[in-house]
């Protein structure tokens, strides 16, 4: 397994999103589509893609978030890849390289019952916080915060 440097533009990235939005909305179905622009890559991403052979098997990203902070996004590993720590490995890069980018703090937000992804990035050292922005009133999500 190895992994690459990207950006959001790649089309491995962009095919494994898609497998990602697939996933949630067979899960969440039409209420999927209110975050559908917060998903959006108007601004510029870094991504890390994890490779098996050639395959693109896991990827995640971070925008920046604030002037001091970047937000994770697009945290996805295919269903026969999962339970090999690849995501813990995938953010654990990323958050070396915002840090050495000078960046204070990283922000992730999943829905409430996305109960893998809360174990992991509690694993990482997230905190909850109160819900922000855009999902201040939403009560199907969770914010979590990390300072580095």
């Amino acid at each position: 397994m190895k992994t690459v440097l990207t950006d959001e533009k790649d089309e491995r990235f962009q095919n494994l999103v898609y497998e990602l939005d697939k996933g949630y909305f067979e899960r969440i179905g039409e209420d999927l589509r209110k975050y559908e622009s917060y998903n959006e890559f108007k601004n510029p991403h870094i991504v890390i893609l994890a490779l098996d052979g050639n395959n693109p098997v896991a990827c995640a990203s971070y925008r920046i978030f604030y002037a001091d902070s970047v937000e994770f996004k697009r945290v996805f590993v295919k269903k026969e890849y999962r339970k090999r720590g690849i995501a813990y490995c995938l953010i654990r890069t990323l958050e070396k390289l915002a840090m050495a980018n000078n960046f204070k703090y990283s922000y992730i937000v999943t829905g409430k019952k996305n109960f893998a992804a809360i174990k992991l990035y509690k694993k990482l050292d997230y905190q909850v916080i109160d819900n922000f922005g855009q999902f201040t009133d939403d009560d199907v999500v969770i914010c979590m915060k990390k300072e580095f």
